[in-house]
């Protein structure tokens, strides 16, 4: 019984340090990526994208039932 007590407590022990450690990597490694990349910030720099919307090109559709003739 001593023996699953000391198990457990061991466990909860290992792994309260490992979050600990976990976070601190975690915090390093955001520190850098703020320092390469700045905070982001919110929204996109520059202008917004262009969207081209030409429906002249669109490919026609042909089934492999229809003939020449019924295509438009």
């Amino acid at each position: 019984m001593i023996i699953w007590i000391a198990l457990g407590l061991f466990i909860a022990a290992a792994t309260a340090v490992f979050t600990l450690v976990w976070w601190k990597v975690g915090d390093q490694w955001a520190d850098e990526e703020y320092k390469k990349f700045g905070h982001g910030g919110g929204g996109p720099k520059g202008p917004p994208p262009k969207v081209i919307k030409n429906f002249d090109d669109e490919p026609t559709v042909v089934s492999l039932g229809d003939t020449e003739s019924d295509v438009g």
